[in-house]
């Protein structure tokens, strides 16, 4: 069975002071879900408003989180290919 991965987001990270593609960027400061580690960092994806892009400590992309929780697969390769990083 899902968690609700919504609830589990408003209790279980941390407002970081940078914004990246002009979303707000948060840290994970536990591990909040199965695809969610702690010090992971994450923001809204500013366009579609759909998905959760994930980046590891470094700043290195990790995949796309749909908001139900799911890796999307089609977005987490397109942003690979990209190359996305968080400064």
């Amino acid at each position: 069975m899902k968690q609700n991965l919504d609830l589990q987001l408003k209790i279980k990270f941390l407002r970081r002071k940078k914004n990246y593609d002009g979303q707000q960027v948060y840290k994970a400061d536990r591990k909040i879900s199965e695809n969610l580690r702690k010090n992971d960092q994450f923001y809204l994806d500013g366009q579609h408003k759909d998905h959760l892009e994930v980046f590891d400590k470094q700043g290195n992309f990790r995949f796309v989180l749909n908001l139900d929780g799911s890796i999307n697969g089609a977005k987490t390769a397109k942003a690979a290919k990209q190359g996305r990083r968080i400064p």
